[in-house]
């Protein structure tokens, strides 16, 4: 494989697990609320509000990638918590298309001398950071497209809409 491809496969291997981490939960609860709410069963519906947690939970599992980013003690917890436990989260693989010398950091999990100081300050000279929030955009827009087209006009939705732009736009 390229360099590319690897570091493009990296990135989709990572979104995977964020599925299984955050989306799962919020897919599989939509897709509970509707299965028991119903009757008879709707399965286009019950798979459209799975689709749409899915998408919300990776647009908020990057936003909180983000968020790792910011020194700012508003998340309880520190900040650059992934970077130290050895994670390399969205914003540092992307940066690592930038400066390729993050590959050597991300292969031994952060964990030399200097190694985070040096994988914060290449994110934050690349454009990672705004690239993330853009791919969370895009992750809450799909699940907005998943939902309207599966539900009519509804306080419901309306609320749910609401709930993908506050996920994306959070600062906590």
């Amino acid at each position: 494989l390229d360099k590319d491809t690897e570091k493009n496969d990296r990135l989709e291997q990572y979104l995977s697990k964020n599925f299984y981490k955050t989306g799962s939960l919020i897919a599989n609860s939509c897709r509970a609320s509707i299965m028991l709410g119903l009757d008879p069963p709707n399965h286009e519906l019950r798979d459209a509000v799975f689709d749409y947690g899915r998408h919300l939970g990776c647009a908020f599992q990057l936003i909180d990638d983000v968020l790792d980013f910011d020194p700012s003690d508003h998340l309880g917890k520190p900040a650059l918590n992934d970077l130290r436990q050895g994670l390399a989260t969205a914003p540092t693989l992307l940066a690592a298309k930038k400066f390729p010398q993050l590959e050597a950091l991300i292969s031994r999990r952060f964990k030399a001398p200097g190694d985070t100081d040096l994988a914060l300050e290449l994110v934050a000279d690349s454009d990672a950071i705004y690239a993330t929030k853009q791919l969370a955009i895009v992750q809450a827009e799909l699940a907005v497209i998943k939902l309207h087209a599966a539900l009519p006009p509804s306080p419901a939705r309306d609320a749910l809409t609401h709930l993908a732009a506050k996920v994306v736009y959070r600062n906590h």
